[in-house]
């Protein structure tokens, strides 16, 4: 009884000086009771000493973090073994040491192998003795929990006594095992964040693109299982949201992982930068069993008015095309181009965008530098924080820098329906605006095709924004001159906004107590009309004085003055164009004349005259597609159903392709609007 409890002592003795030996590595007690089959010492001829007896170990066993595969163990046994022909039985109380070595094919399971000896006491009757013994074996683990594992295993044992063996055998055990700091278990995972700044007008663009990343490194030595890797900042955001998620991490690896976040829009009414509080949560299964980690973090919230230029195109979130100020601004002038019967020129959304230019140089738009942070020092960087306006709050200062202008214009143009992009040149910004023309088209529109901007067959006029009080017409030759060296130089960008928009969505932005009011209408109307009038003339002036020298050659002069009545009408100027196609008529039908006169009438709104002219045109030239396309558009302008049905139809005899462009529908409505007048070929 006094070896029992002695055994008990050092056995517990033992496990706490295992536990307390390190913290990181794995220390676990076991209770393994067994069956000990003796094979030794053989006495009277074949006869075992022993047999078969049973007993119990208790042992503690350390494996370091450095190597998991190796493990040292303390441990005591205690065994009952009867003697053969005897009465009586002896009891062995061993004490010892061993190493050993393992091998886990999976997570929960261990083979293991280990040799090693010690001291024992034999007990028999009122004799004892204390003598050495080795051992060796096996053992099959396999871990329940992070705490609780069953083992199997067999054990030799070799004991001496000074005249040879007092005993040997296998020992067979089935047991349990506790590891000391199970409940600990699975925790030893490092997470290492890198959370970059967050502006609040990207909020929706964390939850497809990352915020920043979180190292996640598995510093356990058995794998762990479904991994989940989510992101909470609980100010601003509904609810967590998961960044990634992996069947495994296995032991000693290390993963980079982006961290995304679905935040609500209470973080856009940051007006001043901020911090907020956040945590990084790591779920997992760790033999079995479900953990989480959580490690706070610190989230550095930007004002909603900045961003960084490391990518131009996220100015494109700041173009609210939808704010009710911007619309109303850019509506009125829509309109006001519309109905202007007397302006043709080039194309609707050219004249729509000079409009607009000309209203904000009469609305005292001015161009100012942000001292703190001017475009020229921050483009580029993804470091630099920047601050650009909205367009109501740009319209509300009547001042912006480049980037403030350029991100007004395009809004304006992008809320009537006119594409837009922006232009990048090294430290500038401005932008352009598709003018609804073909290549071919503006080739023969424009003088200089290097003033356009051609993408993908759409032709763009480039406008720097900067010197809004000088006019359109000076802007578009500065934004070109800009382009040219640009390109010339192999630094240009071209972001369409549309385009951006996909990537970096707008938020819906309206900030109390902002408030415009446009100037006098007939004010706008008339510094439109000058400038459009300025811009024309300055276009056709070179050609108008060239073909006026082939009228005064007395030859072609038909083709001639038609060719000069055509440049006129291209450019809105009809007064001109119409005495140019009068001059073609003047000695004879001159059916090009004849129809171009109809498209100025009709341009004009004056749909009789148009149709006059359209019918003499087809007496000239019986079945012309361009007679027949303006004869039914005059009738279907003025909603007379007859003549337009059976005009479509001599089209469709006549030119299937241009009777399915032109009039897809067999049925005339009437077009009471301006906005639907247009004229895009003119006949030569």
């Amino acid at each position: 009884m006094r070896a029992l409890k002695r055994f008990v002592v050092i056995a517990l003795f033992l496990s706490l000086v295992l536990s307390a030996y390190t913290q990181n590595s794995e220390v676990t007690v076991s209770f393994l009771p067994g069956v000990a089959v003796p094979f030794g010492p053989i006495i009277d001829g074949d006869l075992v000493a022993y047999s078969i007896g049973g007993g119990g170990t208790i042992r503690g066993e350390l494996s370091p973090s450095f190597a998991r595969y190796l493990f040292g163990r303390a441990f005591i046994d205690y065994d009952f073994m009867p003697l053969n022909n005897s009465s009586e039985a002896m009891s062995l109380v061993l004490s010892g040491a061993a190493l050993g070595a393992s091998i886990s094919p999976n997570p929960r399971i261990s083979l293991r192998a280990s040799a090693g000896g010690g001291l024992y006491v034999a007990l028999l009757g009122g004799d004892s003795v204390r003598n050495p013994f080795v051992e060796g074996g096996g053992e099959f683990l396999v871990r329940m929990s992070p705490s609780l594992g069953v083992s199997l295993g067999a054990r030799y044992q070799y004991l001496t006594v000074p005249e040879g063996t007092l005993y040997q055998g296998v020992s067979v055990q089935l047991g349990l095992t506790y590891d000391l700091a199970g409940s600990r278990k699975g925790t030893d995972i490092r997470l290492d964040p890198h959370l970059g700044n967050v502006f609040p007008l990207f909020y929706s663009y964390y939850d497809k693109h990352p915020m920043g990343t979180v190292v996640i490194a598995n510093d356990e030595g058995v794998n762990l299982e479904k991994v989940r890797v989510s992101f909470y900042a609980k100010q601003f955001m509904d609810g967590p949201r998961l960044s990634a998620e992996f069947p495994v991490l296995k032991s000693g690896q290390s993963m980079e992982i982006p961290v995304y976040a679905l935040f609500n829009d209470s973080i856009f009414r940051v007006t001043e930068g901020t911090k907020a509080a956040g945590e990084i949560m790591i779920e997992y299964y760790f033999l079995g069993s479900q953990k989480t980690k959580t490690i706070p973090v610190t989230v550095n919230v930007q004002n909603r008015n900045a961003m960084t230029w490391d990518d131009d195109r996220k100015a494109a979130a700041f173009v609210t095309a939808k704010d009710p100020v911007v619309l109303g601004f850019a509506k009125g002038i829509s309109s006001m181009v519309r109905a202007d019967l007397g302006a043709a020129a080039v194309s609707l959304e050219f004249r729509t965008g000079l409009a607009i230019f000309q209203a904000l140089k009469e609305y005292g738009l001015g161009y100012a530098i942000d001292p703190s942070t001017p475009f020229v020092a921050t483009s580029g960087s993804d470091a630099t924080i920047d601050f650009l306006q909205f367009p109501n709050q740009t319209l509300a200062y009547r001042a912006g820098d480049c980037d403030d202008l350029s991100v007004l214009y395009s809004a304006l143009l992008e809320s009537i329906g006119i594409p837009s992009a922006f232009v990048t040149t090294p430290g500038h910004i401005f932008v352009a605006f598709d003018t609804g023309l073909t290549q071919d088209n503006a080739a023969k529109l424009f003088q200089d095709a290097g003033d356009l901007i051609v993408r993908d067959g759409s032709v763009w006029i480039p406008v720097e924004v900067t010197v809004v009080k000088e006019g359109f017409a000076r802007a578009w030759t500065a934004g070109a001159r800009e382009w040219r060296a640009a390109v010339s130089a192999g630094q240009e960008g071209f972001y369409p906004v549309r385009k951006a928009w996909e990537l970096y969505s707008p938020v819906g932005f309206a900030e109390a107590g902002l408030g415009i009011t446009l100037p006098p209408m007939d004010r706008l109307a008339a510094a439109y009309r000058a400038e459009l009038d300025r811009f024309s003339r300055d276009q056709v002036a070179a050609r108008i004085a060239s073909l006026q020298q082939q009228l005064k050659t007395g030859k072609d002069i038909e083709k001639t003055a038609n060719r000069l009545g055509i440049l006129y009408a291209q450019f809105g100027l009809l007064a001109e164009a119409r005495n140019q196609f009068n001059s073609a008529i003047r000695k004879a039908e001159f059916a090009p004349a004849l129809i171009n006169l109809g498209n100025v009438e009709y341009l004009a709104g004056d749909m009789k005259k148009a149709r006059d002219f359209y019918a003499r045109a087809l007496k000239a030239a019986p079945g012309d597609s361009l007679a027949l396309i303006g004869l039914a558009r005059a009738a279907q302008s003025t909603g007379d159903q007859t003549t337009f049905r059976d005009t479509v139809a001599k089209l469709q005899a006549a030119n299937p392709v241009a009777a399915s462009t032109y009039f897809p529908s067999d049925t005339a409505s009437r077009a009471s609007d301006a906005e639907n007048r247009t004229v895009d070929t003119w006949n030569e």
